[in-house]
């Protein structure tokens, strides 16, 4: 899909939906990480460039942990097992925890708080962008 997406020769608006969702998405989670923020009265790096760089250090760190289940989509050996996803959410979520109380400085509590409200669009953008990327040929 993503191949006939980069072609000349055009590709048709249905193709393009799940890049479009994926972008609204991760918009999403920008706003309501800023959201997050001014509800947990943090005091550090709250403007929007330090929210939108806070948003690409998490959603990169989560790519990589869970690229190995990319890696293993690619070559067809893995199909979505749950034993296999939830550790590494697990895993994920406890690092972001801690990505996002060493940048904004807020405390383990108020960061738990602050991963509750955007974990979920993170979530989504990574099962969309697994989805897309296990379709490849």
């Amino acid at each position: 899909m993503l191949f006939t997406f980069l072609q000349m020769n055009g590709s048709s608006i249905g193709e393009l939906i799940p890049f479009i969702m994926m972008g609204v998405l991760a918009a999403a989670d920008i706003l309501l990480l800023k959201l997050a923020l001014v509800i947990t009265n943090a005091q550090k790096k709250t403007r929007m460039k330090w929210v939108a760089g806070s948003f690409l250090i998490q959603f990169g760190i989560i790519f990589i942990i869970s690229s190995p289940l990319f890696l293993l989509s690619f070559m067809g050996s893995f199909h979505g097992d749950a034993d296999v996803i939830i550790p590494i959410v697990i895993l994920s979520v406890f690092i972001d925890l801690n990505v996002i109380n060493v940048l904004h400085q807020v405390g383990l509590k108020r960061s738990f708080v602050i991963l509750l409200i955007t974990i979920v669009p993170i979530i989504m953008v990574m099962i969309g962008l697994g989805s897309l990327l296990s379709q490849m040929p």
